[in-house]
């Protein structure tokens, strides 16, 4: 880079810019001689950057260099404070008496080990806590500017050859501040021009797509319930504490985008809701369990699934660390017990939830 740039300018050149525009200063230090000795200067990613990896860049007395504690430490932090997919970008710069740093840990002296080593990575561990927490209040989203679908209807044939000879062979683009998002009959969730109301009444004439939406319809709401008292008193349990209010923004609401792993982004008149799609989509499952119970609808599978298979994939997905394998044999052992459980309670699962396991677990 040029050798006159700042770091931002460096950082910039480097990474891109939606690297350098997405940085925070931060800075510490510590002069005790019975604790640690150390200045650090550096730019931590705000809470408006998102990447898959994490990259660090690390300096230790003007040498690149990897520490895998602290890179782990400030991993930690942004784990716990930012959605599971946003990994950091870190440029640190760390000042110490060169007696203090054991460059002797790897072969090739790139990893170093700090003296005092826990007592500095939690100073810089708070900073960086409390610089994000500060960063995470001033969340914001990029425009994106988006043309008109494809599916966007356009007038009728007339207007369109009229667009199409006033404009010669381009098509005529419809401005930003002319676009909305479409409501809940069309819940893509794309951009269209709002001058442009497309009619529904063509499709009624179609007896094969209705029958088709009268089908999916039976599917989501089943007139049958169970006969079960235990059932029906669950089923009473959730009407009973129903929010009207809640239940019509629900109804009746325009879903916009995700914001992050947990929450999404809807509207309702003229408000905007933050959705716990998690809670929601539990919630959901739930009352279709109750209102569906005993008559759900079964799916035949080509080949049957399974069950230890399905039982250690659910296990490995729960893991923290998948690519240790040191508990597969914990795993297989629960895998077969609980196979074996599932194999005891065949006609339950059958009569209740419609799931169909044959002699061999499958």
């Amino acid at each position: 880079t040029v050798s006159t740039s700042s770091r931002l300018d460096a950082i910039r050149y480097v990474y891109g810019v939606p690297v350098a525009r997405n940085l925070v200063k931060i800075e510490a230090s510590d002069n005790d001689p019975s604790s640690s000795i150390f200045k650090m200067d550096g730019f931590i990613s705000n809470s408006n950057y998102a990447a898959k990896k994490i990259t660090m860049v690390l300096f230790i007395n003007d040498r690149l260099v990897d520490c895998t504690a602290l890179k782990r430490a400030i991993e930690i932090v942004y784990a716990a404070t930012l959605p599971k997919a946003s990994k950091p970008f870190i440029y640190m710069s760390i000042v110490m008496p060169p007696e203090h740093v054991d460059v002797n840990v790897h072969p090739t002296k790139k990893e170093v080990s700090l003296l005092n080593q826990e007592v500095v990575i939690e100073k810089i561990q708070l900073l960086v806590e409390s610089k994000l927490r500060n960063s995470n209040d001033t969340r914001t989203f990029e425009e994106q500017t988006v043309g008109p679908s494809p599916s966007t209807p356009v007038g009728t044939s007339k207007d369109f050859h009229a667009n199409l000879s006033q404009s010669g062979s381009k098509q005529q683009k419809v401005p930003v501040h002319k676009m909305v998002r479409t409501d809940s009959l069309d819940p893509t969730g794309r951009l269209h021009s709002y001058s442009q109301v497309k009619s529904i009444k063509s499709f009624e004439g179609n007896p094969s797509l209705a029958a088709v939406r009268s089908s999916v319809r039976q599917r989501r709401n089943p007139k049958e319930t169970a006969d079960l008292t235990s059932i029906q008193e669950l089923v009473n349990e959730v009407n009973s504490s129903c929010d009207s209010g809640l239940l019509d923004i629900v109804r009746h609401c325009t879903y916009i985008g995700m914001t992050d792993d947990v929450f999404a982004l809807v509207q309702h008149n003229t408000h905007l809701y933050l959705a716990n799609v998690v809670n929601l989509s539990k919630e959901l499952m739930y009352q279709q369990v109750l209102n569906r119970f005993a008559h759900f609808n079964a799916i035949q599978l080509s080949d049957p699934a399974p069950l230890p298979e399905l039982i250690t994939l659910a296990l490995k997905e729960e893991d923290l660390e998948p690519e240790c394998h040191e508990n597969d044999d914990l795993k297989a052992k629960i895998a077969e017990m609980n196979t074996e459980l599932l194999k005891q309670k065949v006609e339950m699962l059958a009569e209740y939830f419609c799931i169909h396991i044959d002699v061999h677990g499958n």
